[in-house]
């Protein structure tokens, strides 16, 4: 049972918060919510961390010029609690904020996405419906239980059903999460009211395992949603799951080359120092081109100025775009860019060797 107060000066308060140090960790950590952390309001901060700093820094901002309001809640400052405890025993809901009203509206709609998101896709509409909407009432629901005011779930939740059924029957199948999360925030706001046990204190290994375990929720939804959805789209237009591009990336090219790169790297460098060992990473990542441009020549770097111009004005030839039909034209003029941009890398690379030796002649 929660205790009711019949008294002004029953209602306890918080220990004292420092307004410097909230806002130093709002520079710093504000992107998850750690100013709010420190002034116990554990779902704001929660609601910062799971939306990319309170809707993708929106909160952010505005928290610039509400902390000090939120330290004198914290804090329990005289005035604030004189204001407080007359509208808790005037028995009167809170005042309508169009700002925490809007942020339920975009918090729900986030989570109802998050939720659509890792949902298989070929999940039943129904009861794709009852799981979503449980995501958009938990966001009406964070957002609208924060600080001083309270609110319900159940009643919540069973507008956002409504709702989808509702966007169901009339769109043949359509569903509007913005209306849905809407009408969950309108009925939440209706039965709102003031907390009175807001001062109660909770163990900091409470309140860290209850953010714990919201936090394992968000990133096992995130997993599912790589999982099961995530994909990507391939130049033909085919969509490709990201698990099975992931699995085919494994077997191509591009890493197998890069394990034989790093496994000749170690091979060389080894027993040598670190400076060596860089010296070869930094070959390995070509930073001048040179290896790429041998490799598209089909030369290696041990090959003549002359063999250099050979193979350039063979491929040249071979791949010039006026000697392919229109349905090559367009790979044939990729690959002649591609030619004539190698050949120019090691042009300029043998002329600067011969530049470098020249001068190192003359100083003899």
């Amino acid at each position: 049972m929660k205790k009711e107060y019949k008294d002004y000066d029953e209602l306890p308060k918080y220990p004292t918060k420092s307004l410097f140090i909230t806002y130093l960790l709002w520079f710093f950590f504000g992107w998850c919510g750690l100013h709010h952390f420190y002034l116990r309001r554990d779902s704001q901060a929660f609601i910062w961390w799971s939306t990319f700093g309170g809707y993708f820094y929106l909160g952010w901002v505005r928290d610039i010029w509400r902390i000090p309001y939120y330290v004198e809640e914290a804090n329990g400052e005289d005035v604030f609690m004189h204001q407080l405890k007359q509208k808790i025993f005037a028995k009167k809901p809170p005042t309508f904020n169009p700002s925490r009203f809007l942020g339920e509206i975009l918090v729900g709609v986030w989570y109802g996405y998050l939720v659509h998101f890792a949902i298989p896709e070929k999940t039943p509409s129904l009861l794709l419906g009852i799981l979503v909407s449980i995501g958009i009432t938990v966001g009406v629901y964070l957002v609208g239980n924060i600080g001083r005011e309270k609110g319900p779930f159940v009643k919540p939740y069973i507008a956002a059903v409504v709702c989808f059924v509702l966007f169901n029957i009339i769109q043949d199948g359509g569903l509007s999460y913005w209306y849905c999360s809407f009408l969950s925030a309108l009925v939440f706001n209706y039965y709102r009211s003031y907390k009175q046990d807001v001062a109660k204190k909770t163990h900091l290994s409470t309140r860290i395992s209850r953010l714990s375990g919201g936090a394992a929720i968000v990133f096992a939804l995130w997993s599912s949603y790589f999982f099961f959805n995530a994909s990507i789209t391939y130049e033909n237009g085919e969509k490709i799951y990201l698990r099975d591009s992931v699995n085919h990336f494994f077997k191509s090219p591009a890493w197998t080359d890069f394990k034989s790169t790093m496994s000749d790297i170690y091979s060389k460098s080894k027993n040598k120092t670190w400076n060596d060992f860089y010296e070869e990473l930094v070959k390995a990542l070509d930073p001048t081109g040179e290896t790429n441009a041998y490799k598209v020549l089909g030369l290696n770097n041990k090959s003549s100025e002359e063999e250099v111009r050979r193979a350039y004005k063979k491929l040249a030839v071979k791949w010039h775009p006026d000697r392919h039909s229109d349905n090559t034209k367009d790979e044939a003029q990729r690959n002649f860019i591609e030619i004539q941009k190698a050949y120019e890398i090691l042009s300029k690379r043998k002329k600067s060797t011969k530049s470098r030796d020249s001068e190192t002649r003359t100083e003899f």
